[in-house]
C-alpha cells in the first residue's frame, strides 16, 4: 500500500521526464515495480498511480454500472490513461499529450494523495489554492466532523 504525502517541485526536461523524490520512492510498495499509470484528473491536474494501486483502481472501475455515466467516466479515464515506468535515474516520462493537457512544461508540482500523486503546473496549482474561498480552518472543522462521526456498526453478531 502506498502512502504518498508532501508537495514537491521538480524541473521537467525537454523529453518530459522529471525525478520522483526519495520520499515518494520510499512510499512505493515493491509490488509497484517502478511502474505507474497516469491519466487526467480533476481541476486540470494529472493523477499518477503506482501499478499496484492502479490494479485496485481498475477493480473499482470494473464495478461501475454500465449506465451512461459509468460508461462515460470509464471512457475518459481509461481512454486517456498511459503507462510509464521509472528509469534508473528515478525519473518518469509522462507522454507529451498529457503534460500539455495539464499545462505542464518546464516545472511540475507533485502532490502526495496517499495512494496516488497529483501532477500540477505550478501556476495552476497556486491559482487552485488561492481560489479556495473557504478558510482552511472551516474546511478542517467540517472534515474532522465527518471523520470523527460515529459510523453504524456492520457487525451483526452483537
Amino acid at each position: 500500500m502506498s502512502n504518498f504525502i508532501g508537495t514537491f517541485k521538480f524541473a521537467v526536461d525537454k523529453k518530459g521526464r522529471f525525478s520522483i523524490p526519495t520520499v515518494i520512492r520510499d512510499g512505493l510498495s515493491s509490488a509497484a515495480d517502478g511502474a505507474f499509470v497516469v491519466h487526467p484528473g480533476a481541476e486540470n491536474c494529472l493523477k499518477i498511480y503506482p501499478q499496484d494501486e492502479w490494479r485496485k483502481r481498475v477493480k473499482l472501475l470494473r464495478s461501475l454500472p454500465g449506465d451512461k455515466l459509468g460508461r462515460y467516466y470509464r471512457r475518459v479515464i481509461l481512454g486517456d490513461a498511459r503507462p510509464c515506468k521509472m528509469d534508473g535515474h528515478h525519473r518518469i516520462l509522462v507522454p507529451p499529450e498529457l503534460l500539455a493537457r495539464a499545462g505542464i512544461t518546464d516545472t511540475v508540482v507533485i502532490v502526495g494523495q496517499l495512494e496516488y500523486l497529483e501532477l500540477w503546473e505550478p501556476g495552476r496549482y497556486e491559482a487552485y489554492l488561492s481560489g479556495q474561498h473557504e478558510p482552511i480552518e472551516d474546511v478542517h472543522e467540517q472534515i474532522e466532523s465527518i471523520l470523527t462521526k460515529p459510523r453504524p456498526r456492520t457487525d451483526e453478531s452483537d
